[in-house]
């Protein structure tokens, strides 16, 4: 491989380390694992969803308590997904894979200008080879 390949691709992630989008995300990563709130409700869903997973591998597995657990998991998901931190770190995570989407999204139309013209796809099923 080429090392200027890998020193450009480091070069890119110190640019996208210092975008808004990586920044802000990073900062409410920080700001929801202090959030205590946010922190028990998850401990819970994780337990209760190993809980569940332990039921499943049994021989036999008692599917009434699974489905009991089930409930259980759907109604601590929704106070996760109702916390204002949740929904703020799901933000910034939605906006850095909007950006790191339109990264790739470049780096495909370069490395395949023809993408999208009857050119090579990149997907090779179907495909009867190169030329």
């Amino acid at each position: 491989m080429s090392q200027s390949v890998i020193e450009k691709a480091r070069e890119l992630a110190g640019i996208i380390a210092l975008s808004p989008e990586y920044i802000t995300m990073r900062a409410t990563q920080d700001a929801a694992a202090q959030d205590e709130t946010l922190a028990a409700a998850l401990s819970e869903y994780n337990e209760l969803h190993r809980r569940i997973e332990e039921i499943s591998l049994q021989k036999e597995p008692d599917f009434d308590q699974m489905d009991a657990l089930t409930r259980e998991l759907e109604e601590v998901q929704e106070k996760v997904r109702v916390q204002p931190m949740y929904q703020a770190l799901q933000q910034s995570r939605k906006a850095f894979s909007a950006m790191m989407a339109q990264v790739n999204a470049e780096l495909s139309a370069v490395l395949n200008p023809n993408g999208g013209q009857g050119g090579c796809s990149g997907n090779c099923s179907g495909c009867s080879g190169c030329s």
